[in-house]
């Protein structure tokens, strides 16, 4: 079901808003010049966490899947987040069947596009029917989605998920059996859960990706496929290294990757202004504007980011990627 592109470090592209808060498409191209150019990064998947998922409209879907996957024809596989529109306000779920809709019309529309699979978080953004428990809703979302695309599905647990909608062993037996449900993405760096996760899953022929680069050494010895994390946008070299070493046998040179990737994680500020800054002065140009989520009680933005603070960090993570070979791209 899933290719040989699930491997290595999967970008979760960040999206580029212009200075009024609007899709900016051409901004978005450069943004994605950059992660090719750069290298290392095995698949793309736009409207992700980073991407700041919860705050697409739906036409904001649309043409994020429509300018991606058109960009990167011939380049590189594109997955696109096609769940319906929600702000992740659990205040002010909204309606079940208007979001539903949403998640299959925009899944078959990213189909169309040529994406080479649809990202789907766990639906918190809906609640179970009479009777029903919270693993059967899952199921069900999931079985949905399955009847209306021909395209592998991910699922995508992400930080912050409230615990009846996380993915336990018995529900990943399930959720593995669903046709097309290819791979899921775990936002997580319990070893415990990574390792129980694995030993259910994978062996039924699905692809768990690590959903923190901080974990990839651990869940890589559980039987992970590939990556998403931040690092696999900003530093996606030390990532693959990771990933390369440890199937070559190289265990100390794994551990020194992962330390790498660690250590960027560890000293990172503001990740997603830093990484729009700092490509946009090596001839890139993206606006550096975030799209306000604003009064939403449960998503919170980072603190504006210091001149200091952008070039303390740079002069680390240039160093940091020379240990790689490894030096950014410049137009």
């Amino acid at each position: 079901m899933t290719d040989s592109f699930v491997r290595g470090a999967i970008s979760n592209v960040f999206t580029v808003w212009d200075d009024q808060g609007r899709f900016d498409a051409d901004g978005q191209r450069n943004l994605l010049d950059y992660l090719h150019d750069a290298g290392s990064i095995s698949t793309y998947f736009v409207r992700s966490g980073m991407g700041q998922m919860y705050a697409y409209e739906y036409d904001d879907v649309k043409q994020m899947a429509s300018t991606a996957c058109k960009h990167m024809t011939g380049k590189a596989p594109v997955l696109v987040g096609a769940a319906g529109i929600w702000d992740k306000n659990y205040d002010k779920r909204p309606d079940p069947a208007v979001f539903l809709k949403q998640a299959v019309e925009l899944s078959q529309f990213a189909e169309q596009q040529g994406a080479a699979g649809v990202v789907h978080t766990m639906p918190e953004a809906l609640l179970p029917r009479e009777g029903e428990s919270h693993a059967d809703l899952i199921v069900r979302y999931f079985e949905t989605i399955s009847n209306a695309v021909t395209v592998p599905i991910w699922l995508y647990q992400p930080p912050g998920t409230q615990k009846e909608y996380c993915v336990d062993m018995a529900l990943a037996e399930r959720l593995a059996g669903i046709p097309r449900v290819a791979a899921m993405k775990v936002s997580t760096t319990d070893a415990q859960y990574i390792y129980n996760l694995c030993y259910a899953m994978v062996p039924l022929g699905f692809k768990f990706i690590a959903g923190s680069e901080c974990a990839f050494l651990t869940a890589l010895y559980a039987g992970a496929s590939a990556c998403i994390g931040q690092g696999c946008t900003l530093n996606p070299a030390t990532i693959l290294a990771i990933q390369d070493l440890y199937e070559a046998g190289n265990q100390e040179g794994a551990l020194e990757a992962q330390r790498s990737t660690n250590y960027l994680v560890e000293v990172g500020v503001s990740t997603v202004e830093w990484f729009k800054r700092y490509i946009t002065e090596r001839g890139y140009p993206v606006s550096t504007t975030a799209r306000d989520m604003g009064k939403n009680p449960y998503v919170g933005s980072p603190a504006p980011l210091t001149q200091e603070q952008f070039e303390n960090f740079k002069l680390i993570f240039e160093e940091e990627l020379l240990k790689f070979d490894t030096v950014p791209p410049r137009r």
